[in-house]
């Protein structure tokens, strides 16, 4: 009797499972369990629904990452997935990238009937060296500002420098600080020599022809040629005259150096001449034409009969106003002459 439970427990769970088993469609009408191949309801004769067959999950996208310093290629399987990295919209597969920076990177990769692959990729630190020298040998050498050491006679190697644009100072006690630009982008290394002085340059500046405006950092020093003794540094120089085109240079002095410039200006095609010819003939032909009225005048002074002296008035009008045309033409081509610059 005590196993009267235990047999009645055992019963009800292979009821359960024979459920579970056999009947696979349920009737939307009575609830009765049918079998899975069942068309008909077996206690109301109701329609059952078809059964339901599962799906197969749709296939990912097979994504892979290489990288090779900064350059990385993306590539799919299949090809032509919507690369998305670190948000960004890169095209289709396969792709190849060179403007990432060093760190970690997110990517996406879909295609219509493929689920999404997600993946990561890493760009290391990019890095070159630098060897630096310096005369004399000692000086002190700084990077972005920041002192690395000094320099001995073999120089100094600066390694594991970031790619980019790099200053480099040179300082020594007693001699001016020299400071120079580097862009790294291999990893070297690369030699820079820095050549410390103390005091100034000179700059000389000669021009053809002589005698030109000259002005040093927009700033006028007088005519070539030109001498001074400056601040060692890059200066930007102009030169003007009129009747020439302007000339623009620049010029690296150096400590304890004399930097030479030459100033080559060319002369403007002019062709002034013509107005100046033509006013001298329009002046010439007014002086005529006011000859020529006065003479008419002094005949009409003189006429002794009317009909005469209305035809001489008429001349001598006439010719007043061919004179006053002539001076005009002869003035506006002189003010040509003078105002035109070619």
């Amino acid at each position: 009797m005590r196993s009267f439970p235990r047999v009645v427990l055992v019963l009800v769970v292979l009821a359960v499972s024979a459920g579970l088993v056999f009947a696979e469609k349920t009737c939307p009408s009575c609830g009765t369990s049918n079998s899975d191949n069942a068309k008909f309801c077996k206690s109301c004769g109701a329609k059952l629904p078809e059964a339901q067959q599962s799906r197969p999950a749709a296939p990912r996208v097979a994504g892979s990452m290489a990288v090779d310093g900064s350059v990385v290629n993306i590539t799919s399987e299949p090809s032509g997935a919507t690369a998305v990295v670190d948000g960004r919209n890169r095209g289709k597969t396969p792709v190849e990238l060179n403007d990432l920076g060093p760190g970690r990177h997110e990517v996406e990769l879909s295609r219509g009937g493929y689920r999404t692959f997600y993946g990561d990729f890493t760009i290391a630190g990019l890095f070159g060296s630098v060897v630096v020298t310096t005369e004399p040998v000692g000086a002190e050498v700084l990077l972005d500002g920041e002192s690395k050491g000094r320099a001995a006679d073999g120089g100094l190697a600066l390694t594991r420098v970031p790619y980019g644009r790099r200053t480099i100072t040179a300082r020594l006690e007693g001699y001016d600080d020299v400071a120079k630009t580097v862009d790294l982008n291999t990893p070297g290394p690369i030699g820079v020599t820095f050549r410390l002085g103390s005091g100034k340059g000179f700059l000389q500046v000669v021009s053809e022809p002589a005698g030109v405006n000259l002005f040093v950092n927009s700033r006028t020093v007088g005519k070539t040629p030109y001498g001074a003794e400056l601040v060692p540094a890059r200066y930007i120089l102009s030169a003007s005259r009129r009747g020439y085109y302007d000339w623009a240079g620049y010029a690296d002095v150096q400590y304890s150096e004399s930097t030479t410039v030459r100033a080559v200006l060319d002369r403007i095609q002019t062709r002034k001449l013509p107005f100046l010819i033509l006013a001298i003939a329009g002046f010439g032909a007014g002086a005529g034409s006011a000859y020529v009225g006065e003479s008419e005048y002094a005949k009409y002074k003189a006429a002794t009969t009317s009909d005469e002296a209305k035809r001489l008035r008429r001349t001598t009008e006439t010719w007043d106003v061919r004179r006053d045309i002539a001076f005009g033409v002869g003035a506006l081509l002189t003010g040509f002459y003078v105002a035109v610059k070619w």
